[in-house]
């Protein structure tokens, strides 16, 4: 377990020690002692338990049950210069009656359930409280009693003595303990003997008790048996003695000179090690310290953009909000181990270790504090990347609202709940799809995994014995696990358990890709077995996993294969309101057969290896591809053989570099895992070396899987109450991890998304010709992912003074495009008709702006049956614009380029024309080959001097444009969903962050005549 200790300040009040608590220092031991009378974890909800045994264990019950304990205080690691290297302080266990049999039985067999280890703990080093009892014992020989009361004190007053305790209950997870720490908050609770309760109350912190926790799991999983330690020769009246430390002078009153180093004594690592919130209480100090308020204010341009209507406006007391990330707790099951589980059983061993006492695991440092630096561990880069968030993305909860009120006011509502469980099979990938194993694997529980529906992200494991009644009630006691699972998003047992799609028997002999696009897309993939992870490498130390979880790591490639990435970055849906009876426009029948018959080939899919049939009813309808990022990465030269580079050599990077440059490190070497290996102090009974030595790798791979969704980040780490996250990380104690996540998204923009150019720079009497360009510089479509992100150029005018005399593409706080008069553009929210027109006005692809209404707009547009436009996913008819930059070396279906990368399948030349561009930009060869060039006529007022004036141009992004927006608040403003959007969104603070006034820049240029 991690060290847990009770800061110097509740020192004060641990004079009043007084009843159980006297007998700290028994002097004559007794038997094995009597059995606890206590319920086992699993048979109360969490708290409740918590109210049962953390008072227990604060009164020291144990101690009047007579159990054994050890023969004295002992260290768990070396103590030099003042500073203790122990994985816990000092420590005193006491052992149930249980316990000690199986350790006089040889440690043989199961321990059984109710046994109990209680950890008391102090501040080190162990020699002070062991020399102070034998000072005591010469002081009052004749007495005792007064020696067990002095002791009592002394541990309190001195040592701070707080708890971690072990219960074994078989029932809860795989490892089958239960972890707990138990300490007081305050003086009063002190001398009440009232412990801290978990309330799982802003601000998030970990809890203080779970079942197969894994920052305890870290260490325990190398354990030889049984996942602890324990060992005779530490008890009283057995042979033998403890392992013995490393103890310096330097924790005794001497004079400097006779001080270990003349007294140099590591002070700001010392101040650290007393303030280290690895204890309970200092941890829940610092997450309060570390909390930050929600902005409350609402962006005036935003609420003029987006004038609230409908009830859609709501306060925050009515404000829908998410569970603690802390209750998204999912171990493995007793028996066999089920297929997913959430990310806290993982954090423990690749969270992270920040630095002194504690060591530095994939982790950049950048000053002498614990946690001062970066975490870059697995699960510290996931947690704030849009995969780790993608269960708690309030935009695209927001979004099914959308869905569900257009399906609802075509007549089509019964649809609802089949596009919904497609959407959250990635979304909510872990919920949705253990939900359908475990309904066809015990059908008599009477599961329904044909509707995985959004409102389980709002379920927990109840905590008391009234949610638990109450979600019995209302009947969603059953799926809370899955809500559990679903809020992870992306998790870590998704992507560790892909395999490769396979065809059925029936289908034609398809090549690879084909095999993979006729089998393996829209979140439809095969898994390993539930008892195996994979990974990149092929020398693995398997015990400690499978002794903490049942589960083997197992070397797999398929791991680094884009592939894999492809399940849930290619997409294609039914479009709900086109007539089935011919082709989608632009599409031939036989290209729109295999669409419809790659979604079919998922039905028989889910059909054959879960009974599912969510998708059946979807199949009646004309698919498209929604999104093509890895068919546009396929289609380019990123992914031909000599000029390869995989979706994980660009979203997993293998150096790091801060966004000021002070820190640049061009290849990672790191251990990949913190576990208790020969690095730490020794411990009895641990696993052979060879089998919990942990290499250090080479090329460490960062798990920060961003693109430039910053707009997605700043929401949830602005409003991480509200979403149900904590900002400070739980093993290295970072607070920037979310900013981290922007930096390396501030990174990729300003490196790897685009060059911008003015190319040439010209002018004629008071007329100004730019000459602009922009270059893709990613392996896909630029913007790539949901249709409705877009970039666009702000070419701007500005005279000697730096006044604005001339903008294309100058826009308000709220990100929306102005026209020259200061008011929205007409095309900005794509619902202006003009008199006599059938069609809303949009920006075309331009080759030539001679006017500020004019902007390049890099985009992807829809239209539903009806013509109008649309970010729904499930209504793309029309496409009368798509030119976002396409990938260097794109090749268009049916040409000779095309068909040397591919051959001739009509199978992928049908998914490929979904990287094609559409409307004017079919025409253009630039964009096609992933450059853009368009000319600026900019007429200046003849007062102005052109050679006077700089001509800027800057490329900006937008996750979620104004129109989209838009579309959201009409469409569904009695959502709970899309009204918490709409709270966020206008309170968002954007001043001073990479998203000011709502866009993201990449790149820009800026000339002036010659």
């Amino acid at each position: 377990m991690v060290r847990s200790r009770i800061p110097m300040v509740a020192l004060s009040f641990l004079l009043s020690m007084t009843g159980p608590l006297a007998a700290l220092e028994s002097t004559a031991p007794v038997g094995s002692g009597q059995a606890a009378d206590l319920p086992l974890p699993s048979t109360l909800p969490l708290i409740d338990y918590e109210k049962r045994l953390f008072p227990w264990v604060a009164r020291r019950e144990y101690v009047e049950l007579g159990w054994k304990r050890d023969k004295s205080w002992r260290d768990t690691g070396p103590f030099v210069f003042n500073m203790s290297f122990g994985i816990h302080p000092a420590v005193r266990m006491y052992y149930s009656p249980e316990i000690i049999s199986w350790l006089e039985a040889g440690r043989d067999g199961a321990i059984p359930d109710g046994a109990i280890v209680i950890k008391e703990m102090v501040t080190p080093p162990s020699a002070k409280y062991n020399e102070h009892l034998a000072q005591l014992q010469q002081q009052y020989p004749d007495d005792p009693e007064k020696v067990v009361d002095e002791m009592a004190d002394y541990a309190y007053e001195t040592g701070g003595l707080n708890w971690t305790v072990m219960v074994k209950d078989s029932k809860l997870s795989h490892g089958g303990w239960f972890f707990a720490s138990v300490y007081f908050a305050n003086p009063d609770d002190m001398a009440a003997r009232k412990p801290v309760i978990d309330a799982f109350a802003p601000p998030f912190s970990p809890p203080l008790a779970a079942s197969g926790d894994g920052m305890c799991m870290r260490c325990h999983a190398s354990a030889a048996e049984e996942l602890i330690f324990s060992a005779l020769e530490n008890i009283e009246g057995y042979p033998g003695e403890p392992v013995i430390f490393r103890v310096d002078e330097s924790w005794r009153d001497l004079p400097k000179p006779q001080k270990p180093g003349f007294g140099a004594d590591l002070t700001e690592f010392i101040d650290l090690y007393f303030s280290d919130a690895h204890d309970p209480a200092a941890m829940r100090a610092a997450h309060l310290a570390a909390v930050k308020t929600s902005p409350d204010k609402v962006n005036s341009a935003f609420l003029q953009m987006f004038p609230p209507a409908k009830g859609i406006d709501v306060s925050h007391t009515d404000l829908q909000t998410l569970p603690s990330e802390w209750l998204d707790h999912v171990p493995a099951r007793p028996d066999d181990t089920q297929h997913f589980l959430t990310s806290d059983n993982c954090l423990g061993c690749h969270g992270g270790l920040g630095g002194a006492p504690s060591g530095v695991t994939m982790f950049v440092k950048d000053g002498p504090d614990y946690g001062d630096g970066y975490n870059i561990s697995e699960y510290g880069e996931w947690r704030w990347s849009p995969m780790g968030l993608a269960g708690r993305d309030p935009i695209f909860y927001a979004q099914l609202e959308s869905e569900y009120a257009l399906l609802e006011q075509a007549g089509a509502g019964d649809l609802s709940g089949n596009l919904g469980t497609t959407c959250l099979s990635c979304h909510g990938a872990m919920g949705q799809r253990q939900l359908l194993i475990d309904a066809k694997n015990d059908p008599d529980k009477g599961l329904n995994a044909n509707v995985f529906k959004p409102e389980y992200a709002l379920l927990h494991a109840p905590l008391t014995t009234q949610q638990l009644e109450q979600q019995i009630a209302d009947g969603s006691y059953p799926y809370h696990e899955y809500g559990n699972l679903a809020r992870e998003g992306i998790s870590c047992t998704v992507c560790h358990h892909i395999a490769p799609p396979q065809q059925a028997g029936d289908q034609p002999a398809y090549n690879k890709l084909d095999t993979y696009l006729m089998n393996g897309t829209t979140g439809v993939f095969r898994m390993t077995s539930a008892d195996e992870l994979i990974g990149p490498y092929a020398d693995i130390r398997e015990r400690p996993m499978q002794n903490a979880m049942g589960i083997k790591p197992v070397h797999d490639e398929y791991i680094k294969d884009s592939e894999m990435c492809g399940a849930c970055h290619t997409i294609n849906l039914p479009n709900v309101d086109a007539a089935t009876d011919k082709p989608l426009p632009g599409f031939t029948a036989a290209e729109q057969k295999i669409l419809n018959d790659a979604a079919r080939n998922a039905v028989a899919f889910l059909g054959s290896e879960y009974d599912a049939s969510y998708r059946e009813p979807l199949v009646g309808f004309q698919h498209s591809v929604e999104q093509a990022t890895y068919l546009e990465w396929q289609n380019s030269e990123y992914a031909d053989k000599d000029t390869l580079q995989s979706c994980q050599d660009c979203h997993m990077k293998d150096n790091f570099e801060t966004l000021d440059g002070k820190i640049s490190i061009d290849g990672l070497t790191t251990q990949i895992a913190s576990i208790q290996d020969s690095n730490l102090p020794e411990v009895p009974n641990s696993l052979p070396h060879d089998e919990i030595e942990v290499p250090f790798r080479d090329g460490y791979k960062r798990h920060n899987f961003v693109g430039q969704n910053a707009f997605l980040i700043e929401m949830l780490s602005q409003f991480d109450e509200e979403m149900g996250l904590g900002s400070r990380d739980p093993m290295t104690y970072a607070t920037n991890g979310a900013q981290l996540s922007i930096d390396t998204m501030a990174l990729q923009a300003r490196d790897e998304t685009a060059d911008v150019s003015i190319e040439s720079l010209s002018a004629t009497d008071n007329v100004v010709e730019a000459v602009v360009s922009v270059d893709n510089k990613t392996g896909h479509r630029l913007p790539s992912g949901v249709g409705f992100r877009r970039a666009f150029l702000e070419l701007r005018v500005t005279d000697a003074s730096g006044r604005t005399v001339w903008c294309s593409g100058c826009t308000n706080e709220a990100g929306v495009i102005l026209g020259p008069d200061g008011t929205p553009l007409a095309t900005e929210f794509l619902d202006v008709v003009p008199p006599g027109a059938t069609e809303a006005l949009y920006q075309p692809h331009h080759d030539l702006i001679e006017d500020q209404a004019q902007v390049q707009i890099y985009e992807e547009l829809t239209q539903n049956a009806e013509k109008q436009f649309t970010t729904s996913f499930v209504h793309r008819v029309y496409h009368p614009k798509d030119n976002r930059l396409l990938p260097w070396g794109a090749a268009e279906p049916g040409t000779e380029a095309f068909e040397k990368r591919f051959g001739t399948s009509e199978v992928t030349a049908a998914f490929m024309k979904a990287t094609m561009p559409e409307g004017r930009a079919a025409a253009d060869a630039g964009v096609k080959a992933g450059r853009d060039e368009l000319t600026y006529r900019i007429t200046l007022p003849e007062s102005i001097d052109p050679r006077e004036v700089t001509v800027s141009t800057t490329l900006y992004f937008q996750a979620i444009p104004p129109y989209y927006l838009k579309q959201r608040f009409e469409t569904a403003p009695a959502g709970p969903a899309t009204q918490r959007l709409y709270y966020l969104a206008s309170r968002l603070r954007t001043k001073g962050t990479l998203i000011e006034d709502w866009k993201l820049k990449l790149q820009g240029d800026s000339a002036r005549l010659p």
